[in-house]
């Protein structure tokens, strides 16, 4: 075969994906995507309305962030566990503590449970993420997992059209309490349906090697230093001390070498990881409460930029298929991350007299530009990963995803509760909050040139090079995720 044939071999069918046990996998995790998705969908709507009844805007940021922290200790737990005794008993373990958090946050009475009740239902979104990451990489072949990635993105382009909306319908009807409980139904159903399928998964890898207790002292860290930045109190700036103190170490421990300076190759994607979504997500979880509280929108109507949100993602990712062969993983992502800070500028115009649709159409540019940079970079760390120890590498990358999450949603509502404490004007809170966003994505742009080339791009002649095309990777969530 020549280096022609190699170079225009076009990508496996869809239908390679849905043959046989591993069709049941593909649809299994497909469900469970979906339904994840909604969940996620209808809180990010609905938050503003929250906030209102409980009174506890300080806490803001809080609601994502401890679900994030949350999910960081869980992470590194739940690799370990998949490579050494497979998907089936950690899925179970992780949908127990997601339910039983989605449970308590609808009964929470106060903002401060709500922020308890995320923190459960992060342990269990962690272990969903691993999970589904780990499945595709020891199950699909390296040709096919590009096709799994996209219909796994697939499975959020509804759920951001409906969801949203669903959120708000609930929240003026009945009550945003039900909106946390209304998807248990389904969600039980989806594993009842993906069990089967997982426990076909190989297991006796080596188990990772991340550290489980320096992850838990990153947690604690990070909380001690997000904490003691929202506190008024005495104890204020020795929190901040201490979970500094605590969490450099941590984290020189738990990532590879080199990630604390974005060091060229496996670091770089960590480092990547971590500012895109502490980019995206310092932005996103307050673009609602910016249309509400200052705009003066109702919840239906602002829950409309998560709906654009989710289709510019989607948007944003099929591009990116068609174009990194070409591009390379750099180059896609220093323009995925310009898109982000160029996006989230124009939202904080919205503060300002502008139209309504400014807003509108600064997040959809910073949602193409995340869709852009969000897939390449876990594809790039399932190329080099080593063959029985995916999910334990992978858990690197998504470890700095949700520390990204929760640190970028967590600076971000520290400007928020300035304006809760009165230091500020709501209006200069919120463009403190988008500055963090921006000021990330700005970084990542600067950093790309240091991150591994995804082999499409690098060698042209490679099978998988039309394969990586079609490669769309979901939206983590606030939780990855939330």
């Amino acid at each position: 075969m020549t280096a022609s044939d190699l170079t225009t071999e076009q990508p496996p069918p869809w239908r390679e994906v849905f043959v046989g046990s591993r069709g049941r996998m593909t649809i299994g995790l497909l469900i469970l995507e979906a339904l994840i998705a909604i969940e996620i969908m209808i809180v990010a709507a609905i938050l503003p309305q929250v906030e209102r009844e409980l009174e506890g805007l300080a806490l803001y940021g809080w609601v994502y962030t401890s679900l994030t922290l949350a999910s960081i200790g869980a992470v590194p737990i739940a690799g370990r566990m998949t490579d050494r005794i497979g998907p089936s008993p950690v899925l179970g373990v992780a949908i127990g503590f997601y339910v039983v958090g989605l449970v308590l946050a609808a009964t929470a009475p106060t903002m401060l449970v709500l922020v308890v009740a995320r923190f459960v239902q992060g342990i269990g979104g962690g272990g969903l993420y691993v999970v589904s990451l780990a499945s595709v990489a020891k199950t699909y072949p390296e040709r096919i997992r590009p096709r799994v990635m996209a219909l796994l993105a697939s499975m959020w382009i509804l759920p951001g059209l409906l969801g949203p909306s669903f959120g708000a319908i609930i929240t003026e009807t009945v009550g945003w309490r039900w909106a946390f409980v209304a998807p248990l139904p389904l969600i039980l159903l989806g594993v009842v349906l993906v069990m089967p399928a997982l426990r076909g998964v190989e297991v006796g890898g080596q188990a990772s090697r991340l550290p489980v207790a320096a992850t838990l002292v990153l947690m604690v860290g990070a909380g001690l230093f997000l904490g003691g930045l929202t506190s008024y109190s005495v104890w204020g700036i020795p929190f901040v001390v201490v979970g500094l103190a605590v969490t450099i170490p941590a984290l020189r421990r738990i990532t590879p070498a080199g990630t604390l300076v974005a060091r060229r190759g496996l670091p770089a994607a960590a480092t990547g990881a971590f500012l895109a979504s502490a980019a995206f997500f310092a932005i996103d979880g307050f673009v609602t409460l910016m249309l509400t509280e200052t705009r003066g929108l109702s919840i239906g109507a602002a829950g409309v930029v998560l709906t654009l949100s989710a289709l510019a993602w989607a948007f944003g990712s099929w591009w990116q298929s068609r174009t990194v062969q070409r591009l390379g993983a750099r180059r896609l992502t220093a323009f995925g991350g310009v898109l982000i800070a160029i996006g989230g500028t124009v939202v904080a115009l919205g503060l300002l007299d502008v139209p309504l649709a400014v807003p509108y159409l600064g997040w959809t540019i910073g949602s193409v530009g995340m869709g852009i940079v969000f897939p390449t970079i876990p594809l790039s760390v399932m190329g080099i990963a080593t063959e029985g120890r995916e999910a334990g590498e992978l858990s690197s990358m998504i470890l700095m995803d949700y520390f990204g999450v929760g640190v970028g949603a967590g600076l971000a509502g520290v400007w928020v509760a300035l304006a809760d404490a009165g230091t500020l004007s709501l209006e200069a809170g919120l463009a403190g909050a988008f500055g963090v966003g921006i000021a990330a994505a700005i970084v990542l742009t600067l950093i790309s040139g240091r991150l591994p080339e995804a082999r499409s791009a690098r060698e042209t002649v490679a099978p998988q090079a039309r394969d990586a095309q079609e490669s769309l990777v979901r939206p983590t969530g606030m939780g990855s995720s939330s």
